[in-house]
């Protein structure tokens, strides 16, 4: 089954204006297009002398430039804020996160020391209802999570809220639903980052503003075609929920 474009929404997690402080999600308003480009392996020679043809190896990745259109406003604090981070010197890379259509909702703020993820590593016997999660240790506070199970079995855990002050993963617990044996671990994010709905399906990267030109012509409304040169990998997350 195929996916309208139509509602498709491109988030940024961008550094305050004065350089320091928190990260903030922001939405860039209005894209009217978007191609995230490639990150093609290059290639590493590997012929013999007496081949015939050419052999090679799958080399290191190299990423390209991702597009984004605009209608450009200057009454719009997104569009200035890239154009800002465009002009910006230093080490400027930003977090992308594009929404698709199968969803509506929008990515928040994952500070650093916040608890990210949990992974089962067993998920126990007979459980009729879905444990109690508890986080303890790490030097933080404030995590907390939903289990859910299936046939008897732990199959997960929903961050409900990622906590703050975490230097180390804390220990996951999982007490009641009338079984016994599940075990999972958690993973604490190092920096800020997004949090993701898993009610969307996500493309992410990372890189940072090249070029915002402006385009005028007649009979028309002032363009931009931004430029992100990536830098990384990227991740296409599909939505569970």
């Amino acid at each position: 089954m195929s996916i309208l474009t139509q509602g498709t929404q491109v988030f940024a997690l961008v550094p305050p204006l004065s350089g320091t402080g928190p990260f903030t999600v922001m939405e860039v308003e209005c894209a009217t297009s978007f191609d995230p480009g490639g990150a093609p392996a290059d290639q590493i020679e590997d012929t013999c002398l007496s081949a015939k043809e050419r052999s090679y190896k799958k080399g290191l990745r190299t990423p390209g430039q991702a597009s984004l259109g605009l209608n450009a406003d200057p009454n719009n604090a997104s569009h200035i804020r890239l154009h800002q981070l465009s002009e910006a010197d230093g080490d400027t890379s930003v977090k992308w996160a594009v929404g698709w259509s199968d969803g509506t909702a929008i990515p928040t703020l994952s500070a650093g020391g916040a608890v990210d993820g949990v992974s089962i590593g067993s998920g126990g016997t007979g459980y009729t209802t879905a444990p109690t999660v508890a986080f303890t240790g790490g030097g933080g506070t404030g995590a907390a999570g939903t289990a859910t199970v299936s046939g008897g079995v732990v199959t997960g855990v929903t961050i409900t809220s990622p906590g703050t002050g975490y230097t180390s993963a804390p220990t996951v617990a999982f007490t009641g639903g009338a079984g016994t044996g599940a075990s999972a671990t958690a993973t604490v994010s190092a920096e800020e980052d997004f949090s993701l709905p898993e009610s969307r399906t996500w493309f992410v990267f990372e890189g940072y503003v090249s070029d915002f030109p402006f385009s005028f012509a007649a009979n028309t409304v002032v363009t931009t075609t931004a430029t992100i040169q990536r830098s990384g990998g990227s991740a296409w997350i599909k939505k569970t929920t």
